[in-house]
């Protein structure tokens, strides 16, 4: 069985370590471990193999495992109010081990997962192995996004470009280039109706980051350029709207740090913290015309 990407492991491993390790934690992320399998979750569980591996890493890149985290609760903070507003499809691209549609059963909520097919093989063993079989709810789709487009793949999976969806993409936009960015918004603005969202990340450009996260950000950014996956692409907040409105969105709310601090980890007493240059946002898709 081929395994998922390196970023996909990750992701889920520090979601897994926080559930683990914080009380109370941010997110409650109870599937995280078994969806991770082994070798990482053995490395989690064992003391000796955690300190030796997992913590040095860990301590190289506490505020960006901790962003992981949040960013996943704010996600799904605002997902379960878009289900409060009569949304019914919840789409995840590059979804990753993502573990939504395994930890809730809302009814009539369809979870589409698009990702790579060797994430998706992974993750489909993983959920079998657990559970038997896939939730009904859930519906993963293979694509290849370097020459597969949302539009081409998504609608033939039972996704209904009629109503609202709500679309999530973590840990992503960074990997790409503007074109590529600009082309899924495109794309989703094709395949998504009006009143539809989406909630995403983005890292703000290296001038406007204080020493301490520069530093931060190297450390990144090397790791990623180690795993092929260089980080490209730093954008500010006039940019990330300038694309969305030339693409169909609207900005709903774009999340300083300091607003992320205050809604996540200001009542908090153990010290957690994310890095200076995250935003997080929310968009919508506005009526044509």
């Amino acid at each position: 069985m081929k395994s998922s990407s390196a970023t996909a492991q990750f992701g889920a491993a520090h979601r897994a370590y926080h559930f683990m390790s914080t009380k109370p934690a941010i997110l409650e992320d109870t599937a995280a471990d078994w969806l991770l399998g082994p070798p990482l979750s053995t490395v989690l569980h064992v003391a000796p193999l955690r300190w030796l591996f997992w913590r040095p890493l860990f301590a190289k890149v506490r505020p960006v495992s901790v962003f992981v985290v949040v960013r996943s609760r704010y996600t799904e903070d605002t997902l379960d109010q878009s289900i409060q507003d009569g949304c019914r499809q919840y789409v995840i691209l590059g979804a990753g081990l993502d573990s939504w549609a395994l930890r809730h059963n809302k009814p009539g909520v369809t979870v589409f997962e698009l990702d790579h097919p060797a994430t998706q093989q992974w993750k489909k063993t993983r959920i079998e192995l657990r559970m038997g079989s896939l939730p009904p709810q859930l519906t993963l789709i293979p694509i290849d996004f370097e020459h597969e487009s949302i539009t081409g793949v998504l609608p033939g999976h039972g996704f209904d470009p009629r109503s609202k969806a709500f679309v999530s993409w973590l840990g992503t936009i960074y990997y790409l280039t503007q074109a590529a960015i600009k082309g899924v918004f495109t794309s989703l603005a094709m395949t998504c109706a009006p009143g539809s969202r989406i909630v995403f990340d983005y890292f703000l450009p290296k001038s406007m980051m204080v020493p301490a996260d520069l530093q931060l950000f190297e450390v990144l950014d090397k790791g990623g350029t180690r795993r092929g996956e260089p980080i490209i692409t730093l954008l500010n907040t006039d940019e990330v709207r300038e694309v969305l409105l030339s693409t169909g969105f609207h900005v709903v709310e774009d999340l300083s740090v300091t607003h992320i601090r205050q809604r996540y980890l200001a009542q908090r007493s153990d010290g957690l913290d994310i890095p200076g240059f995250v935003r997080l946002c929310c968009a919508e898709r506005q009526e044509a015309g």
